[in-house]
């Protein structure tokens, strides 16, 4: 069976020749240099050792340098492979999230849009370095597209017009995201904020009564104010 390069025209060799290379990556056509020795590692085992350090002690520690070191490469040497830490970050993001669970096909459409919101915040929470890559692009990876496509589909029973779907996939990707990194960041419990809050009207705070009384009430974890944030996204979508 002929390989997808194969299979494809002069003129698309060249312009797939012509992309960055951490797209080349990412769809599997190729990016590494063939100058030079033989390639030491895979791409696999420099991204499985990248999201174990990221895992391990964060997004901030991981360096090309860091890296280098368990794969008994020369930082330089690294290069070879991946030519930058963004693009080295980009296919870290791709490998992490894997590929969407399938959905449900006897399931209506929210239930497979709660199913893809809750499976994703649960990579978010095995690998919460997630919450902290800057977006600076749309996705252009194929799991990322995976993700997107699958919601998509779900979404294609709903009362959304086809122009309305994938505004609405992005805001429920980026409601996943604000609340993993709340999740991840603020402390847990009454008691941590009671001592600040008791002090809000010495504070000169008193102008704001109905805030100061809601920050006061007990209120659900970060985890509970999600869900609540998810169910109203999927009540007004399906009030369309």
């Amino acid at each position: 069976m002929r390989s997808q390069q194969e299979q494809m025209s002069e003129s698309e060799l060249l312009k797939i020749a012509g992309l960055p290379q951490v797209v080349r990556l990412a769809w599997g056509l190729g990016g590494t240099t063939n100058r030079g020795p033989k390639p030491k590692q895979s791409t696999e085992r420099i991204l499985a050792t990248a999201i174990q350090l990221a895992d391990d002690e964060g997004l901030e520690r991981l360096s090309m340098a860091a890296l280098a070191k368990p794969l008994g490469l020369a930082t330089t040497a690294l290069y070879r492979y991946v030519d930058s830490k963004e693009a080295l970050i980009e296919l870290m993001v791709d490998a992490a999230v894997g590929r969407p669970p399938a959905s449900a096909p006897a399931s209506g459409w929210s239930e497979n849009a709660r199913a893809w919101a809750l499976a994703l915040m649960d990579v978010y929470a095995l690998h919460p370095w997630l919450s902290d890559v800057v977006i600076t692009s749309m996705p252009r990876t194929p799991n990322s597209f995976a993700w997107i496509e699958s919601l998509l589909e779900s979404l294609a029973d709903s009362p959304l017009t086809e122009s309305e779907r994938l505004s609405a996939a992005l805001m429920l990707q980026g409601t996943v995201r604000t609340y993993a990194a709340m999740i991840r960041s603020l402390p847990e419990g009454p008691e941590v904020n009671a001592p600040f809050f008791s002090l809000l009207p010495a504070l000169g705070a008193g102008a704001y009564p109905r805030l100061i009384a809601e920050l006061q009430r007990e209120r659900d974890s970060v985890s509970g104010e999600f869900l609540f944030a998810l169910e109203a996204s999927l009540r007004g979508l399906a009030a369309s």
